[in-house]
């Protein structure tokens, strides 16, 4: 078997084992007989300052990879308005009742008036109202692929790139926010305002990005999209940030899963394992983790929730004071699953919870919406500080491991050569290939630690946002490490619980679906 047929694609699988991958890819075909895809790129455009160099080759490279995945794809470069509009309606056609459809476009993107416009090639003027009839809104194309109503609508949007318009002042840099319906999610290449990157090689970031992993089998569209925006901010410094905005129902990935085909280690399973219990209030889920995880990221908080779950009512609760009553119930609910006494902020009856929560207190009395928002934020440090700290030694790893990959790479390409003509550097080329294996499957467990620690973080933060006092201060790092084995005269701790105090600070709806945060966990180099 040649190098390329082993390899099967290998810059589409950066996180998975090469092998796995083929053996997907042979069994996409039966997998989604309804898949459909619909790739816009427009590089040459009429006025020569807003040619692109790479939108086509996006829309080739993301085609081959969707066709390999058993998705029926329409490929459409260098379009004009009315031939988008004539694409996109054919789309729609073919995306009724579809399992999964896909629209992606590549090339120029505006908003004027909170509304966003793909730019046709053919545009050649200089004034808004010419920009517009050579455009199609992204109103347009969501509309068409929610009237389809496919399983899950994705929508990926590589159309940021700088502009003249733009640096003239006529219009806003970058797309503004749309709001998607349900079952569709809507990927940007960069966040609002912002722009994206064309790229120095034959692709531009976001969409290196995607091919990097959208063949992973069986690893959800959103965990998918989350490597994605992570690769980005990582190579570009935070200088690029991609952000998604989704209502999906269940689990829907690009590439089949095949048994015993995600590499994990202990440290995803303990992570993995956290998030199912973390707003748990069954002791007896604690027990098992910590059977499970003795020394686990999170041993420490999952002991202090036993023993406040297994504390006994010493006297009869008094009634929940009026105080209780008169505080939002969303900042409420959102502080006990903090903690750990309520499962579902949808909760309507909030005092079972409430009774638990005071139950653990010194004194019941002292119980006051205050109070529980204090203590809820100095769980929130805890839990974040650790799964930063996680996070930031997977980072490191993982670029370690690409860096040892390239190299590996080259290595392979080399003795490759000689074997070509060298029967004895066979074995060496043989070895060589299974060193690559294992790098891939070495990174491919990275991935999927980040894949945890990631989306936990945006949970804490997310819940955090909530419920934060807004007067909270770096005082409260101290508290946080009461009764928790965290060493806060540690300099970096004592640093990133104040970091996680300014993202709690600086988040807003207009972030939501960023990871904006994950730009300061880079490592210095």
């Amino acid at each position: 078997m040649g190098y390329r047929e082993i390899m099967c694609q290998t810059r589409m699988t950066i996180g998975t084992p090469i092998i796995l991958l083929c053996l997907a890819l042979s069994a996409a075909q039966s997998y989604a007989a309804d898949r459909v895809a619909l790739l816009i790129g427009n590089s040459d455009y009429a006025t020569q300052e807003m040619s692109l160099r790479n939108p086509g080759n996006d829309v080739e490279a993301l085609g081959n990879t969707l066709q390999e995945l058993g998705f029926t794809v329409i490929q459409a470069t260098n379009q004009n308005a009315r031939t988008m509009q004539e694409a996109v309606d054919k789309f729609g056609a073919i995306s009724k009742g579809a399992k999964m459809a896909v629209f992606f476009y590549a090339g120029h993107g505006v908003q004027i008036g909170g509304a966003n416009y793909l730019i046709g090639t053919d545009f050649n003027g200089n004034s808004l109202q010419a920009l517009k009839r050579s455009s199609i809104t992204l109103d347009r194309v969501r509309d068409v692929m929610t009237k389809a109503g496919p399983d899950v609508g994705v929508l990926l949007l590589d159309a940021c790139r700088n502009n003249p318009f733009s640096d003239k002042g006529l219009v806003e840099h970058g797309l503004v926010r749309m709001r998607g319906g349900a079952g569709l999610l809507i990927a940007y290449a960069t966040d609002p305002g912002n722009v994206a990157y064309d790229g120095q090689g034959k692709n531009s970031v976001f969409t290196n990005g995607l091919l990097d992993h959208i063949a992973t089998p069986d690893l959800d569209v959103r965990l998918m999209l989350g490597r994605v925006r992570q690769q980005v901010v990582l190579e570009t410094d935070g200088r690029q940030i991609p952000w998604v905005e989704e209502s999906v129902l269940d689990e829907h990935s690009f590439a089949p899963g095949l048994p015993n085909s995600s590499p994990k280690d202990e440290i995803t399973a303990d992570l993995e394992h956290w998030r199912r219990i973390s707003s748990s209030s069954d002791s007896r889920e604690f027990k098992t983790y910590l059977k499970t995880y003795p020394d686990g990221l999170f041993a420490t908080f999952a002991r202090e929730q036993l023993a406040s779950l297994e504390t006994p009512a010493a006297t009869p609760l008094t009634p929940v004071s009026a105080t209780f009553t008169q505080a939002d119930p969303q900042k409420l609910a959102t502080a006990l699953m903090a903690l750990g006494h309520l499962k579902e902020p949808q909760s309507s009856d909030l005092g079972p919870a409430l009774d638990s929560y005071r139950r653990g207190l010194p004194a019941a009395e002292t119980a006051t919406p205050e109070r529980l928002f204090e203590d809820a934020a100095q769980v929130s440090v805890y839990l974040a500080v650790t799964t930063m700290q996680r996070l930031r030694t997977d980072i490191i790893a993982l670029r370690s491991v690409e860096r040892t990959l390239t190299i590996a790479e080259d290595a392979l390409k080399q003795i490759e050569d000689i074997a070509r003509s060298n029967a004895d550097a066979l074995p060496v080329l043989q070895q060589a290939r299974s060193d690559i294996y294992d790098i891939y499957r070495s990174r491919g467990i990275i991935l999927r630690r980040l894949d945890q620690s990631r989306s936990y973080y945006d949970e804490v933060l997310a819940r955090a946002v909530i419920f934060f006092p807004p007067d909270i201060d770096a005082s409260i790092v101290n508290a946080a490490s009461g009764s928790r084995d965290l060493d806060f005269a540690n300099a970096q701790l004592t640093q990133d619980a104040s970091l996680f105090l300014r993202h709690v600070s600086q988040a807003d709806d207009s972030r939501k679906g960023s990871y904006q945060w994950l730009a300061d966990l880079i490592p210095p180099e």
